[in-house]
């Protein structure tokens, strides 16, 4: 009726008929959005949904056949993706950011790795980003796991990212490998072997009596899974800061009083250096072989190891890196109480050139649908907890791991997580603790301190603490 009536109208006007033919359907405007990421954060089959992908060669050939065989039809044509970073590392992109940030080539969306969030969310870095509040991210703050989007709140309360995934943790393990040393196979019994980090440990020195491969790529790996199962790290949950003193020529403070931090560290250390000849590490249930590129890939497809610590994102690297290995792969649950390795934040910097678009596709990308389907095809775990108890993960299984239940093991570990208050300098911090870890294991502690010999994990400790003390750490 409305529209009969509106017609009559400008039949009636001459004038108006004319503007009414001459008007042109205008059609969306063309937008190029800046997309900085690492690893896997942008999944191919996903973003390509969404908009027509350039910057990458292989991704782009990808798009251009699946439209053409009329598999694929782009939600946004008149949205172009440039999507680049800092490859597979997350320190090059963000360092790659930082020095974006303060001049006029940052880009529209960019990924911030967990590690750096404690020093991307103190005010003077978070206020080169939006508040995406402004842009309506309260509307959707529900849909994710509280603790994961509270990541992304700053210090002066402006909520400038979303979460993408949650790293979850479990043990990704080799049935083959495991039934040649003569150790049971399945994941219920698999579990059982390791209850606690201790347990773990022991576990891959019997494992490594009876086989010649490794019982884990990297035991460093260690530090970080074991300190994220708690409600700490660096900065103290109770006064919100690092509670440094200085007094002379001694040195305080929480990133390295917190007995969580001294026993991760310590369990690292033994995991790291199972036997010493002439007093240097000359053992470990470990590799020494960097983890996520090629040469680890071709390392698993020759058995040099038999577990990998596994938050879900990491499943998709082995299926990538390791094609042949598939069905001899499965899953079981992390020692300990849940826990955590990885994941990211959008977000988007003040000086973007196309900030609506951005948030419309950060909105996208991150909405229950899309983060359900990046889980399908390539197991990153959705911060979007409500799915949880969809049948779609809840019953979802993988054969590259031999149908293990992966919806409910990831479901169960990111459940149980808690909030970790960041800090600016965790990862200077990280670093400095995994610096002294290395040097345990690699046998190069050279330096004698507070009493202890070289070599050894406690003079590793304190010369970490030293290392940690000049790092200028803030209060704040």
């Amino acid at each position: 009726m409305a529209r009969r009536h509106i017609v009559a109208t400008v039949v009636g006007s001459a004038l108006a008929l004319g503007a009414l033919v001459a008007a042109p359907t205008q059609a969306a405007p063309k937008v190029t959005l800046q997309v900085w990421g690492f690893g896997n954060v942008f999944e191919p089959k996903i973003v390509m949904k969404y908009g027509m992908i350039k910057g990458n060669k292989s991704w782009e050939t990808q798009q251009q056949a699946l439209i053409k065989k009329k598999q694929l039809k782009v939600l946004n044509p008149n949205v172009t993706l440039v999507i680049s970073g800092g490859g597979s590392q997350p320190d090059a992109a963000y360092f790659k950011l930082s020095a974006a940030l303060p001049g006029n080539a940052a880009p529209d969306v960019a990924a911030v790795e967990m590690a750096y969030m404690g020093q991307t969310r103190v005010k003077s870095t978070a206020n080169q980003f939006i508040d995406l509040n402004t842009k309506g991210a309260n509307t959707i703050k529900g849909e994710y796991l509280p603790f994961r989007y509270q990541q992304g709140l700053s210090a002066n309360g402006k909520q400038i990212g979303i979460p993408t995934d949650v790293g979850g943790l479990a043990v990704a393990y080799r049935t083959d490998l495991f039934k040649k040393a003569g150790f049971k196979s399945d994941r219920a019994s698999v579990a059982k072997l390791w209850p606690t980090w201790e347990k773990f440990i022991a576990t891959g020195k019997k494992f490594q009596a009876k086989s010649s491969a490794a019982f884990i790529d990297s035991s460093g790996n260690m530090f970080q899974a074991i300190l994220n199962q708690g409600t700490s790290k660096y900065s103290n949950p109770k006064t919100k800061k690092y509670d440094y003193v200085r007094a002379g020529s001694g040195f305080k403070s929480f990133a390295i009083s917190n007995p969580a931090v001294k026993r991760a560290f310590k369990l690292t250390a033994d995991a790291g250096c199972t036997s010493r000849k002439n007093g240097k590490c000359s053992g470990s249930i470990g590799t020494k072989i960097p983890q996520y590129n090629t040469g680890w890939g071709a390392a698993i497809e020759k058995n040099a190891f038999a577990t990998v610590l596994a938050p879900a994102w990491a499943l998709d690297y082995i299926t990538q890196f390791a094609p042949k290995t598939r069905g001899k792969w499965d899953v079981a649950a992390a020692p300990g109480v849940g826990g955590n390795l990885g994941g990211s934040m959008l977000t988007i910097p003040k000086k973007a050139d196309n900030i609506d678009a951005a948030w419309k596709f950060i909105k996208w990308y991150l909405a229950p649908a899309q983060q359900l389907d990046t889980f399908k095809q390539y197991k990153l775990f959705p911060t979007t907890y409500k799915l949880y108890k969809q049948p779609a993960i809840k019953n979802y299984k993988d054969r590259f791991f031999n149908n293990a239940p992966l919806g409910v093991i990831y479901a169960n570990s990111a459940i149980k997580l808690k909030p970790i208050l960041a800090g600016p300098l965790d990862r200077a911090i990280d670093n400095q603790y995994g610096a002294a870890l290395s040097r345990v294991s690699f046998g190069n502690q050279t330096k004698a301190g507070c009493g202890a010999k070289a070599q050894t994990t406690e003079a590793a400790w304190c010369q970490a603490i030293s290392d940690i003390g000049r790092l200028g750490l803030s209060g704040k």
